[in-house]
């Protein structure tokens, strides 16, 4: 399933909000993700000559109080390094932190509810509201592994529906540190009524719970349950011995069969891997390799090609004596270790279907397809792979990020003289010194995301003033980097708590929005997304970019059909012109290359007649 699509709204429904739940987050990845939710677009499509992609822009503007991600402390990367854009998505982001190194946020998760774009309007089932539920076992980040989504569109129902109270319950608990009570109750009050449909073929009336192991509490997964499994294969990058001795131990018919990486199945001790029918990934798929620490912090050998990231439990039930007949599929976050299943921040989505190409058979020969194999079997190696150094120092590691995140850093950000900015930012004095007791030959520097000019040594001072910044660089992260040793080192971001100027968003805007002819087309598009060829060429024929008057060309060009396009909106979308009055009142005091005011004076007496409809 592709990541994008699966956010998107369908034609003629618009996202009202949506919430998203990762274990690793790659800042670059999520800035594509608006663009799929508010306007049904990928980052990859192609842009005009001038490089002014309005819609990337709109759905980066729209996003403030639409978006909500929640992601595992410490778990924030940015591969392409700082961009300006980012400044509209840090707001959104919320570190889940947690009271053990052992124990980590894993869930992979999309609640999304949509509304038609004619309140008017209602769907077939006689709602303005829908709601799609998204369960994967991909992070968001740019990997490129096999991994498993499943996409669950609402149905509404005459009666309450037990499965969506887990749901509930999670989104409730997450949402609460937002403090967007108002989001709470929304959905609290809909997904009663309604029933999330599973894809085809799977049992339409089947159960769809979100389980959670160990997680915000009170379900725990079916795996854990003291059942009997007539058939049982399980896909898992990440395995240990005794999560496969419990789960093979019940099964008293069939051998169980197991599917992960090479790897992981060579650090496991040969009895263990005795009682399953073994299978690894296909080398073939791995290319180059390379290394990446799963949600315990141990290493594991993966590819930039297509490795195994999928979590998939499949599952034939005994009660009472009696075989139960349907395929339970286990869907999500959860890895066949003991963290996945017992301790970890978990979500698991259980389908079911009585259909045989859900079976554990059919699954298995699928994957064994000899004219393009993804799967093959496993020789079991007489030794487990074992490194008890390396575990002690990835433990080690594990523990001192832990113990980093819990330094309370806090920033305060005061203007200068010169109009730039400072951020003075600091820790807490004792838990500096224990950190530093602890972790004595260990060096840390941090420094703004947005520049690599100045450099904090942690353990020099537990206070450092960052000057001399643009208001549009200001960030709430900072970009960490630990040397272990002579060639080992970790880095990644930290967001701390502090009061961005309110300002900063206007900055962003009027630094991209840099001329009258950018500027209008991005207005034009604010009030009407379907541009058309004729609106992508306003300006193409200038050569220099002229003053903001009567007489400049790129007004001229602009002015009747965005005159039109205000007429029209007072009388069927008063929405647009309220966004258009937000983003004027950010760009008053905004001036273009030439430093002249962005916003013409002609301009501003033609809004002013539509600004009292704008309500």
């Amino acid at each position: 399933m592709d990541y994008g699509r699966a956010l998107m709204p369908d034609d003629g429904w618009e996202t009202s909000w949506a919430i998203g739940t990762t274990y690793s987050l790659d800042l670059e990845v999520l800035m594509s993700v608006p663009l799929s939710l508010f306007h049904a677009k990928y980052h990859s499509e192609s842009t005009d000559e001038n490089n002014l992609r309005a819609d990337m822009l709109d759905s980066l503007d729209k996003v403030r109080n639409k978006m909500f991600i929640f992601v595992h402390e410490n778990n924030i990367t940015s591969h392409c390094g700082y961009s300006m854009l980012m400044g509209f998505l840090d707001q959104n982001i919320w570190n889940i932190t947690l009271d053990s190194p052992n124990i980590n946020f894993h869930p992979k998760v999309w609640l999304i509810r949509y509304t038609k774009k004619n309140d008017r309007d209602k769907s077939a089932s006689g709602h303005n509201f829908k709601y799609r539920l998204v369960t994967m076992s991909r992070n968001l980040t740019a990997a490129t592994d096999f991994d498993i989504a499943v996409a669950m569109e609402s149905h509404p129902t005459d009666k309450e529906i037990s499965d969506n109270v887990p749901l509930t319950m999670m989104m409730t608990e997450l949402m609460e540190r937002t403090g967007r009570r108002d989001i709470i109750r929304q959905f609290t009050k809909e997904l009663k009524r309604v029933r999330f449909m599973p894809p085809f073929p799977f049992d339409r009336k089947g159960k769809t719970s979100i389980f959670r192991p160990h997680v915000f509490g009170q379900l725990k997964s079916p795996l854990l349950q003291d059942k009997v499994y007539e058939e049982l294969l399980v896909i898992s990058p990440f395995i240990d011995d005794t999560t496969l001795n419990m789960l093979s131990s019940r099964c008293k018919v069939t051998r169980p069969i197991l599917i992960s990486r090479e790897y992981e199945m060579d650090k496991c001790a040969p009895d263990s891997l005795k009682r399953w029918d073994c299978y690894m990934w296909n080398s073939m798929l791995e290319e180059a390799l390379d290394y990446e620490e799963n949600e315990t912090g141990d290493k594991s050998v993966i590819s930039h090609g297509i490795s195994l990231h999928a979590k998939i439990f499949i599952a034939k039930f005994r009660f009472d004596g009696d075989w139960y007949s349907f395929n339970n599929w286990f869907i999500g976050s959860t890895n066949c270790t003991q963290a996945g299943l017992r301790s970890n921040y978990e979500a698991q989505l259980q389908l079911r279907s009585l259909e045989q190409g859900t079976s554990v058979e059919e699954v298995l020969n699928s994957l064994l397809d000899p004219n393009a194999p993804l799967v093959t079997p496993y020789r079991i190696k007489e030794q487990p792979v074992k490194d008890s150094n390396e575990e002690e120092k990835r433990r080690i590691q594990r523990e001192m990020i832990f113990d980093l995140s819990h330094l309370n850093f806090n920033g305060t950000i005061e203007q200068e003289e010169n109009g730039k900015y400072s951020m003075d930012i600091h820790t807490d004095d004792k838990a500096w010194c224990e950190f530093w007791q602890n972790y004595p030959d260990v060096n840390i520097s941090l420094r703004l995301f947005s520049s690599d000019i100045d450099i904090w040594c942690l353990k020099k001072e537990n206070r450092h003033k960052f000057s001399g910044q643009f208001c549009q660089q200001l960030s709430s992260f900072l970009r960490v980097k630990i040397c272990l040793g002579s060639d080992e080192e970790k880095t990644f971001l930290i967001q701390m708590p502090v009061q961005i100027p309110a300002e900063r968003h206007g900055k962003i805007m009027s630094e991209i929005l840099d001329s009258e002819e950018k500027l209008m087309r991005y207005l034009m598009f604010c009030l009407d997304d379907q541009i058309d060829k004729w609106q992508q060429n306003i300006g193409k024929q200038l050569k220099t970019v002229h003053s903001c008057d009567n007489d400049n060309s790129v007004w001229k060009d602009c002015s009747l059909p965005i005159y039109e396009k205000l007429l029209l909106a007072t009388s069927r979308n008063r929405s647009a012109l309220k966004n258009i009055r937000d983003n004027i009142e950010k760009l008053r005091k905004a001036k273009d290359k030439n430093g002249k005011p962005l916003l013409s004076k002609a301009f501003i007496d033609m809004w002013n007649l539509f600004a009292p409809y704008a309500k």
